[in-house]
């Protein structure tokens, strides 16, 4: 919409756009589209991936515009551009000027730490190429298709992540995209811009084509239903296997004998993911990558039991679809400890980097619950699911039945 208000001048878009963008806005508009993801969800996965194959392409045109003008227009033409559209918006001509002053960034020359730090933000998107794991059962021979569909799903993203990153780097130039990262939101006020321009923004303006920049800005808003609401399609089929294994009620386990979709399960995770939206918008607790490091914890325990599997449980390795060796030694837990050595080095990163809202500091306590307060609630949550499942195994044991049964066979495909 902030685009749209740029090169039409309109002032009611603008007013809507500035809307949108806050707190307000953005939990409104968050929790209408919750509300339609579930929907579609409870419909059925047919449903679902039919309105994401659209989308999917909207967005991808909307990238390959992205690559395609910052590298057809000249970095100067681009700039100017930028400067009179971004300009519009803050009513000031020295936008571009102003972001570079306000923000106070300064180059700094190359180090390996800050490097490795910075990978945090990419593990956010990246690191998730294995949802669809979550739904393997759903998924028409899962054990062929997952093994390429999944390193090729971060092949293919990686691909175009360093697109981005050249194309933009050489259109805007680096100095003008870290004085815009280094503001963020909080300081773009002191600009005249109620949010900071995202990278595709910039293209976009920078474009001075209406039709162009409209395919740009509305293609990209489709990215996150490219893989957010998978999260609430993911989460719901835990739940759904936690009831099946006696550890939740059953009533999440229920199957709508219409639309063979977990609808408890479903509507539990919508009404949590719109609790969860009003804390990111309205507090600053979700508000950066306080989660991961407690995804990551899950993560570091799959890949050991990936190691040990072949040796513990030689009778499932063998007959599972991935019984490979090289040698004598199973792929498995070779992966599964490469994914160790690669978790443990993100974990390293979140604790570390100023920005995830996460450190092992215990000092930062005194300026609230975000930094050792977050690590806390995080190695809190992980331990929670040993005390569920020792409630469970107590409680289901009272009624006759033996938990641990759950586990010694690996489900048919």
């Amino acid at each position: 919409m902030r685009i749209l208000a740029a090169f039409t001048g309109n002032e009611e878009v603008l007013r809507f756009a500035d809307w949108a963008a806050s707190p307000t806005g953005m939990f409104v508009i968050g929790a209408l589209l919750i509300v339609v993801l579930t929907g579609l969800f409870i419909l059925g996965l047919r449903v679902y991936f039919r309105v994401q194959n659209v989308l999917f392409v909207l967005a991808m045109l909307a990238t390959v515009l992205v690559v395609f003008v910052a590298l057809v227009r000249s970095p100067a033409v681009l700039q100017s551009n930028l400067a009179q559209y971004l300009g519009n918006l803050a009513g000031r001509p020295d936008i571009l000027e102003a972001l570079l002053r306000e923000s106070g960034y300064q180059p700094q020359p190359f180090d390996p730490r800050n490097t490795i730090i910075t990978m945090t933000w990419i593990y956010l998107t990246m690191g998730f190429s294995f949802s669809s794991a979550y739904i393997g059962g759903e998924v028409k021979q899962a054990s062929k298709i997952q093994v390429w569909a999944i390193p090729g799903t971060v092949v293919y993203a990686l691909v175009w992540g360093l697109l981005l990153v050249w194309s933009v780097s050489r259109a805007i130039g680096a100095d003008l995209i870290g004085a815009i990262s280094t503001l963020g939101d909080a300081g773009a006020s002191n600009v005249g811009l109620a949010a900071a321009p995202r990278f595709h923004e910039l293209i976009a303006l920078g474009s001075s084509s209406l039709l162009v920049a409209f395919l740009i800005g509305f293609g990209f808003i489709f990215w996150s239903y490219a893989w957010l609401p998978g999260q609430i399609l993911n989460a719901s089929r835990n739940l759904v296997a936690y009831a099946i294994d006696g550890l939740l009620p059953s009533a999440l386990a229920w199957v709508s004998p219409r639309f063979h979709t977990p609808v408890v399960s479903l509507v539990v995770m919508g009404s949590l993911s719109i609790v969860s939206l009003a804390i990111y918008v309205f507090t600053p607790y979700f508000a950066t990558l306080v989660g991961i490091f407690g995804f990551l914890l899950t993560f570091i325990m799959v890949s050991l039991s990936a190691v040990l599997l072949p040796y513990r449980r030689p009778e499932l390795f063998t007959g599972s679809p991935v019984a490979w060796r090289l040698g004598r030694l199973p792929v498995l837990s070779l992966v599964g400890a490469i994914s160790i050595v690669a978790c443990l080095v993100m974990q390293w990163a979140y604790l570390n980097d100023p920005y995830s809202g996460i450190s092992l500091d215990p000092s930062t306590l005194r300026e609230g619950i975000l930094g050792f307060g977050m690590f806390l609630l995080n190695i809190s949550i992980f331990l929670s699911g040993l005390v569920i499942y020792a409630i469970a195994r107590w409680w289901r044991a009272r009624q006759g039945i033996d938990l641990s049964l759950a586990y010694r066979e690996i489900p048919v495909e």
